[in-house]
């Protein structure tokens, strides 16, 4: 074959290469597009029903801050109650906020033995870094310099809510404290009422936890 029809035949392969090649980033392009637009469309449809089971959760539902709906003793599969509590640490905790993820709602107090006794499994259990955990401790009716001082020396850091005039409380009735309830997605999953040592009510919490995750 002569040197020129050789020339002629890479310079022909060389071409048919990167047509071909231009023709791969081309489709590969189209493919990530529709997947982009799929994702995107999943995304949009999840919110819509998110937006639906939202309105469905919070219509009639009991809110300790406009003092509206009934007051009745709780039981697992109840809608939990609304509230924004002040937090010792500043801001607030808006219970409603969190309707997509798991709350770990505690009442107690500084005169309550077991109620301290218990309180270093909430530290554990946010130390533990649970994906979708919010806890949530507040205190019955106490004065928020009584809150602040044991806050202080325990050293505790999850979310500590004042309840000074028992509003919140209110809409969570129970014959004593620690009350604790788990909810899930604005839903009451365990309710429970007294507490035995730290170690033992770590392990029952997460155990609750981790069964509706």
């Amino acid at each position: 074959m002569k040197k020129s029809s050789k020339i002629i035949l890479v310079t022909i392969i060389c071409l048919l290469l990167a047509a071909n090649a231009v023709l791969l980033i081309i489709v590969v392009n189209n493919n990530k597009k529709r997947a982009d637009a799929t994702d995107s469309e999943t995304t949009t449809e999840a919110r819509a029903k998110a937006g639906v089971e939202n309105t469905e959760l919070n219509k009639d539902r009991p809110n300790a801050d406009t003092g509206t709906g009934e007051i009745i003793e709780l039981s697992e599969g109840d809608v939990a109650p609304d509230f924004t509590a002040e937090l010792v640490s500043g801001g607030s905790f808006k219970l409603s906020d969190y309707d997509d993820k798991i709350v770990l709602l505690n009442f107690w107090a500084t005169w309550c033995p077991p109620c301290v006794r218990e309180m270093p499994a909430f530290q554990r259990l946010l130390e533990d870094g649970i994906p979708d955990l919010e806890i949530i401790s507040i205190n019955d009716k106490e004065d928020k310099a009584s809150v602040d001082s044991f806050v202080e020396s325990e050293g505790y850091t999850f979310n500590i809510g004042y309840d000074v005039d028992g509003s919140i409380g209110a809409y969570y009735p129970s014959n004593g404290i620690p009350y604790t309830l788990v909810i899930n997605k604005g839903k009451i999953e365990k309710i429970y009422l007294g507490a035995l040592d730290a170690d033992t009510q770590y392990a029952e919490y997460k155990d609750a936890i981790n069964s509706v995750k």
